[in-house]
């Protein structure tokens, strides 16, 4: 018998939400928008194996091996190739390969969490993360933001107010809003985070599905020296491989790696090697491509359909990539109040009162992910999602 929780164990729980997930497990025939994972139809079976067959045909017997902490040295220079690409220049020793984006994200927080220590997030922001952050002892404040994200004089009172850890940022199709941080709110934002000498963590997995726009510099890019910058294969391999990347300032990173050593030794050598094989294969870039093509697809689709169903009142978001769109009602409106008639219904989504920092968050929120929803259920989704908004 357990006789006594840490706090950080207490500061998390579960609550509605994953009672929600628990649900779906159990109702397959259920339109879910309420899960932010990839489209199982594209996820690439065939290609891995593949991939798995010429990684061992390059590295032989060496990715079943133990291996280095920071990272299995092919992947760690396909990563830097990959990173510069976005704006993120920086050395090899700057790089580490973690256990997913989640993984990299907990080892920062190890490395830079105190219990009491404060971290600002955009409002609204991540969920998951901020549950990571209460579980180091955290206190998780909310900043005031707008269409184009973190709003800089709110911030720069923030940072004045607060002893701040860190800053953690979504700038390119942030989860769950879709937005974008346009470049020049970047640079803006940069110069409040460097003036006052905090790190600002950038959590970049969503970037490489843009359907339409110009990419973006990377966070980083307009403050090298006071980034984290995290980013992930999740989204376009497979999110079974567990394969974060994160680079950031060296004197970060030995703590990082010292922390890493004690909670997994190393992200999985074998898994490592896959991803070098796709990162540099014209059949990895193939699949991206495809993968791209699909949800742009679907995105489509469903802005269309809410168009067509929600009723006066509702606005939504129209983002340039990544898998979200938020959607806002009436102030009155109560998306907390829709999760139970809406699994009866057939269709299922997440309130937008679970991404604030704040217990008295707006409850008139809704996140919708597209990316898991076949293409074909999409529009008779909604229409059931918008005769419940209209009826409420």
């Amino acid at each position: 018998m357990i006789t006594k929780i840490s706090r950080g164990g207490a500061a998390v729980s579960s609550g509605p939400i994953d009672d929600m997930f628990a649900a779906l497990s159990r109702r397959p025939d259920v339109i879910s928008f309420a899960v932010g994972a990839p489209d199982p139809a594209l996820l690439p079976g065939e290609l891995v194996a593949s991939l798995t067959a010429d990684a061992f045909a390059e590295y032989g017997n060496s990715m079943l091996q133990y291996g280095s902490t920071r990272g299995f040295p092919p992947l760690l220079d396909k990563a830097q190739t990959l990173l510069a690409g976005r704006g993120v220049t920086c050395s090899p020793d700057q790089l580490h390969i973690a256990t997913g984006g989640s993984g990299a994200l907990h080892n920062v927080c190890m490395a830079l969490l105190d219990p009491g220590a404060v971290v600002l997030v955009e409002t609204p922001t991540y969920g998951p993360a901020m549950k990571v952050f209460r579980s180091h002892g955290a206190i998780v404040v909310g900043v005031e933001s707008d269409a184009y994200g973190i709003r800089p004089e709110a911030l720069d009172a923030a940072l004045a107010q607060h002893n701040t850890a860190f800053v953690y940022l979504l700038p390119t199709f942030q989860n769950p809003t879709g937005r974008t941080m346009p470049t020049e709110r970047r640079r803006q934002v940069s110069e409040v985070i460097i003036r006052h000498g905090v790190m600002v963590v950038e959590d970049d997995v969503y970037v490489e599905l843009r359907y339409r726009g110009e990419p973006v510099p990377a966070f980083w890019a307009s403050a090298p020296h006071n980034t984290v910058y995290i980013t992930s294969l999740s989204k376009t391999l497979a999110p079974a491989l567990r394969i974060g990347i994160a680079a950031m300032p060296l004197d970060l990173l030995d703590h990082v790696l010292a922390l890493k050593q004690g909670i997994d030794m190393q992200t999985s050598t074998f898994n490592q090697a896959i991803a070098a094989t796709f990162l540099g294969s014209a059949t990895g870039a193939a699949h991206v491509t495809r993968t791209v093509e699909s949800y742009a697809l679907k995105l489509a689709t469903l802005t269309t359909a809410l168009g067509k169903y929600l009723p006066p009142g509702f606005s939504w978001s129209e983002p340039e990539g990544g898998m979200f769109v938020w959607i806002e009602g009436p102030g009155d409106f109560d998306a907390d109040a829709l999760i139970v008639p809406a699994l009866d219904a057939g269709v299922a989504f997440l309130p937008g009162a679970t991404f604030y920092a704040d217990a008295d968050a707006p409850r008139n929120g809704i996140r919708l992910s597209f990316a898991n929803v076949p293409n074909s259920e999409i529009d008779s989704g909604i229409e059931l999602l918008a005769a419940l908004c209209k009826a409420s």
